[in-house]
């Protein structure tokens, strides 16, 4: 990581979520999350009349301000540039998501409804040999925009991490002020993890190994295992 962590601000444009795929669940998470960023919500329907529709209405209904579009089914959805995808967890392990191919960030929301809900007040980053430093900024934006107090930092070991990894804390501490650190230096598996320390959000990075090599192993253990809504980084 030899990127300089200037600010804890996204540049997301919307949220995205297929009610089809995610439930109501994943709008709620979605809503919440748009809400947070201040930015609109583009919800993906089935057919109308469908009886989901109706429960997310109700649940679109505790964010008056919200800017919402519908897409219908049958209709080209659009490609929404810029934008954070929230997708459920069979959707991912069907096909598992690479952000960095398309520059989205990907949500997948599953886990215990404390988690989802935001609860916990903690949000745990996975860093890895690629894509650390874009993970290590969306964690601490999430933090900021879940009003999270701690920000746990798993550091996998890898060739040239450790000077790297000592100056997190300073680093965070600059620009967020009232998020308090904590550095895992243990070889925790991302399940031991997330079911000993609950988090509300687990950030990993979405890019490849290498090319054409799939997920690296923090993301595909937090894809299986983790207990919490885990956040693929595009960066």
């Amino acid at each position: 990581m030899t990127a300089v962590l200037n600010s804890a601000r996204l540049s997301t444009t919307c949220v995205v979520v297929d009610v089809r795929d995610a439930g109501v669940i994943g709008v709620r998470w979605a809503a919440a999350c748009a809400s947070a960023l201040d930015v609109g919500l583009v919800v993906q329907a089935g057919p109308k009349g469908d009886p989901v529709h109706a429960d997310v209405a109700r649940l679109l209904a505790e964010h008056p301000d919200l800017s919402v579009h519908f897409e219908h089914e049958g209709r080209p959805p659009g490609r929404w540039e810029g934008g954070l995808v929230v997708i459920s967890r069979s959707r991912a392990k069907a096909a598992p998501p690479l952000a960095g191919q398309d520059e989205r960030d990907v949500v997948v929301v599953t886990g215990p409804p404390a988690a989802i809900a935001g609860r916990f007040g903690v949000v745990t980053a996975v860093i890895c040999a690629v894509g650390g430093e874009g993970v290590l900024h969306r964690a601490v934006a999430f933090c900021r925009l879940r009003q999270a107090t701690r920000l746990r930092v798993l550091a996998r070991p890898y060739p040239g991490a450790t000077p790297a990894l000592d100056d997190i804390a300073d680093r965070v501490h600059a620009v967020a002020p009232d998020v308090i650190v904590e550095l895992v230096r243990e070889p925790r598996s991302v399940q031991v993890e997330t079911r000993t320390h609950p988090s509300d959000l687990l950030v990993v990075s979405g890019r490849e190994r290498g090319p054409a090599e799939g997920l690296q192993p923090g993301a595909r253990a937090a894809l299986h295992h983790a207990q919490c809504p885990v956040l693929f980084s595009c960066v």
